[in-house]
């Protein structure tokens, strides 16, 4: 008990938006529930449950400009770059999040991107899955293995429509797709846009984000290719196999420790295809596309 002598509890702080209205292009949204961190990670941007003035229920992403890197007027104008970039993405795919709206608050620097609300992304998507499959499994069936080669063919999906677009994401994770019915759909382009970005170490998603995106070559700057995104569908596949991502090593295809491998010799095949430190060894979607595990 002595170690608890003078400790008092901190109170979870009272979110800035939760049940409150705020006006977007002078439309009230009421903000009902707090949905989770946005795309990049640092307390900087987060994704809510709102009201609109017509009754629909939306999503709608806040994102904090004053306090990024670069702030200012050109950053408002690459968020509504890539808003437009998602309107014109989703005219070719299903799997992109349908925006309603963009708007900019110069007094608070916040900016607010208005979308279609969708259901659990796929990181609790796939803690259902494995809580459903069971005691009884066979190695590297972390999430039944029907179910995962159906997510596999949709992430690919994506995938393919970003290159396609010339578009690299880099920071692709189960956190950053939402579902919506039995269809998965990205929210945002994750870093690919942010001028104010690029060149800089770190900043994707430690495990999911490629080695190139993450790791800091001192007084070289970073120079992001499709391939980046390869990884990310690689570490995704990895974690549906085996239920934690991989490591950044030259085995990173290899189960974790104590795990066997998967029977399914194209899925460990893929894995080590896909999961390559080095981005010029690394297969591309074309490869990834023409590959046994993703065509059968």
């Amino acid at each position: 008990m002595g170690g608890m002598i003078g400790h008092i509890p901190r109170r979870p702080r009272r979110d800035l938006f939760v049940g409150k209205n705020f006006n977007i292009h002078g439309k009230p949204y009421l903000f009902q529930r707090r949905l989770g961190a946005g795309g990049f990670g640092n307390n900087l941007s987060a994704v809510y449950a709102a009201r609109a003035p017509s009754g629909d229920h939306v999503a709608i992403k806040v994102i904090d400009i004053n306090g990024m890197r670069g702030a200012g007027e050109n950053l408002v104008v690459s968020y509504l770059t890539e808003v437009k970039n998602l309107q014109e993405l989703r005219q070719n795919s299903r799997h992109v999040v349908k925006i309603y709206d963009f708007d900019f608050d110069s007094r608070s620097g916040r900016a607010y991107i208005v979308m279609e609300l969708g259901g659990d992304n796929l990181a609790k998507l796939i803690l259902r899955l494995h809580a459903a499959a069971g005691s009884s499994r066979d190695p590297g069936t972390y999430i039944d293995p029907v179910i995962r080669k159906e997510i596999w063919h949709q992430m690919v999906s994506i995938v393919t429509t970003l290159t396609s677009e010339n578009i690299v994401h880099m920071d692709l994770k189960p956190d950053n797709v939402i579902l919506f019915g039995d269809v998965l759909k990205i929210a945002d382009l994750g870093i690919s846009k942010k001028a104010n970005m690029l060149g800089y170490p770190g900043v994707g998603t430690p495990l999911f984000s490629a080695p190139e995106v993450m790791q800091d070559n001192s007084g070289h700057r970073r120079v992001y290719g499709p391939k980046a995104d390869i990884w990310s569908l690689g570490a995704i596949l990895y974690v549906m196999t085996y239920g934690q991502p991989p490591r950044y090593s030259r085995k990173a295809a290899d189960p974790p420790p104590g795990q066997s491998p998967s029977r399914d010799r194209t899925l460990v095949d893929m894995l080590r295809r896909t999961l390559v430190l080095d981005p010029h060894r690394r297969a591309d979607i074309e490869t990834v596309l023409r590959h046994p595990y993703t065509r059968h």
